[in-house]
């Protein structure tokens, strides 16, 4: 058994509420890290103003997660257990894009702890609302903690969605080179800070081969391109968004966004994409999902 364990006990126990308030510069610095120039972002002379981009959504969960053992969870396990942490998987129901300036609550808590091959899986619910309880969205960030035991068998699920097996050749492909300053733009423009990110040496302690660009700055640049290629640009139209993280992506690297396939139904599009790393020849961003109004 691994030296390092964790239970499922704390599976359904709410948090400590977090109320944030979100500017215009917190969501605009959002889509600038990315190269992310939408109109809808950041034209705040636009009609209607300015939105946040659906995946906004890790900004906001993030310091929270990494800050849950001190201040919003007594949960009892070592620091060692949160430093094996990495980004494994994403759901977003999104219910409507946040517009600054604004006042929000966040709601946490685990959905679930499970044992996986690699590790613990952890999966946590954050229901994001304005200060009157009208919905934002709620996003289902699953994490493996690499080497952590869950000897209790676990509890929870995440939630699923229609994912399909890609064939043959992509409908279209965009390529994207990581810059190397990628990761830590991503990383001071939305304190979305991991020491695996930014530090080769922290990341070569835990066994990585050197700093990784964050899984969430993946899945944001595929989201981009989907919405750009398929969606006229128009963010607004995303329901539901979900990925899962299976190959790293080092800065220098060379990806792919490839979109494979395309269904209507019920006046939505579902749209099935993943982020190819050409460098590596990895899927990087595997089962990528988009749901939209038609």
């Amino acid at each position: 058994m691994s030296n390092l364990t964790i239970d499922s006990k704390f599976v359904g126990v709410p948090w400590k509420e977090e109320i944030q308030e979100i500017t215009w510069r917190d969501s605009t610095n959002f889509a600038a890290s990315l190269n992310d120039m939408n109109p809808y972002y950041v034209d705040d002379e636009r009609k209607g103003g300015i939105c946040a981009p659906p995946t906004f959504a890790v900004k906001l969960c993030w310091r929270i997660i990494l800050a849950g053992r001190a201040n919003y969870i007594d949960m009892p396990y070592p620091q060692a257990v949160w430093d094996t942490l990495m980004h494994y998987t994403e759901y977003i129901d999104v219910q409507r894009l946040i517009k600054p300036p604004v006042k929000i609550r966040i709601k946490t808590e685990i959905a679930a702890m499970l044992p996986q091959r690699a590790g613990a899986q952890v999966v946590h619910k954050q229901t994001v609302t304005d200060m009157d309880g009208n919905p934002y969205h709620t996003e289902y960030i699953g994490s493996m903690l690499r080497g952590v035991e869950c000897p209790d068998g676990g509890k929870g699920a995440s939630p699923e969605y229609q994912k399909t097996k890609y064939k043959g050749k992509p409908i279209w492909e965009s390529p994207i080179f990581i810059n190397p300053a990628l990761p830590y733009v991503y990383d001071g423009c939305n304190d979305l800070v991991f020491a695996i990110h930014t530090s080769p040496k922290f990341a070569r302690s835990v066994g990585l081969p050197s700093n990784v660009l964050h899984g969430s700055a993946n899945l944001a640049l595929g989201v981009r391109d989907v919405i750009n290629h398929e969606l006229g640009g128009d963010p607004t139209r995303v329901k539901i968004l979900g990925g899962k993280f299976t190959a790293m992506v080092l800065p220098g690297n060379n990806v792919k966004v490839q979109l494979f396939e395309r269904k209507a139904a019920d006046g939505c599009i579902e749209l099935f994409w993943q982020l190819l790393n050409e460098t590596t020849g990895q899927v990087a961003v595997n089962y990528g999902y988009i749901k939209a109004s038609a």
